[in-house]
């Protein structure tokens, strides 16, 4: 690239707002161009990068518009795989902590073309409603609703119920569930049966309860993070309609199979007790 050319894609800025520095190792425009190993950040809707111009040895910064990249290859951060790894446990406790700082520190590039927050976010947001972090829960959903795509608005519609939730507004819980498929959805749908199982265990509808949270135990196995907590909602609603022996199996289930959750401690010492003659 030209030494004038270059000049000319250089936008300057008043004010920039300096947000989170990365790396990334390639960056494609739409029209064709590649930039390799670039120290990228966010300004507005400018994309900022530093690049070396044609016989010189120091470098200028450039400002890309979003519109105009097609791909960034980010990274990936350290936490992702080990955040994967202990979701597979259950282990929302873990998960929370890995993905915390990511989410928190990367938001700007949440909509980035190839950033990897979505994916962290997604995972922190199980984690969130898993861990009964309602309120938390909603205001992550909110910041994925601002991706423009499928899986996220189905996760940010489902995550945000969990406002009403900790509100107490039950209803608007329940009819913003119905509005997700309850069977052959994504994630999102998965999510927001569990706050429907939450909400009718509060209204005592035990029935009710119970159809959502083994809904999500049936149909939705690989959504594994939310698995302690449906059986941990399954086993309310159990003693709720007084059967205190498929109580007392699931929250053993907990205990074997979940082990490293946080719902397990609670589940052991109910577990026991039930099983008490």
């Amino acid at each position: 690239m030209s030494a004038r050319s270059l000049t000319h894609m250089i936008l300057l800025c008043g004010v920039a707002l300096l947000v989170g520095i990365l790396r990334a190792e390639d960056i494609t425009t739409s029209d064709g161009q590649t930039f390799t190993n670039s120290t990228i950040r966010r300004s507005g809707e400018l994309l900022m990068i530093k690049v070396t111009m044609e016989g010189s040895t120091s470098s200028v910064e450039m400002g890309l518009p979003l519109a105009r990249i097609v791909k960034v290859s980010f990274v990936e951060p350290a936490e992702l795989a080990k955040a994967l790894s202990a979701a597979t446990k259950g282990n929302s406790a873990e998960v929370l902590t890995l993905t915390r700082d990511y989410v928190s520190k990367e938001a700007a590039m949440k909509d980035v073309p190839g950033s990897w927050w979505p994916e962290m976010a997604r995972i922190r947001l199980m984690a969130l409603a898993a861990s009964g972090k309602d309120v938390d829960c909603a205001d992550l959903a909110r910041q994925i609703g601002t991706i423009k795509s499928a899986g996220a608005d189905s996760l940010s519609r489902a995550g945000t119920l969990f406002a009403s939730l900790a509100t107490g507004d039950l209803q608007a819980v329940i009819v913003g569930a119905k509005a997700l498929p309850r069977l052959n959805g994504d994630q999102g749908s998965a999510l927001a049966q569990l706050a429907m199982g939450r909400a009718l265990l509060l209204k005592k509808d035990y029935v009710g309860a119970l159809r959502a949270f083994l809904t999500i135990k049936v149909f939705y196995p690989s959504t594994a993070l939310l698995q302690p907590a449906v059986l941990a909602g399954a086993a309310e609603s159990y003693v709720g309609l007084k059967d205190e022996k498929r109580s007392a199996q699931c929250y053993a289930q907990i205990v074997q199979e979940w082990p490293d959750s946080p719902q397990a401690p609670e589940a052991k010492k109910k577990a026991g007790s039930l099983s008490q003659p």
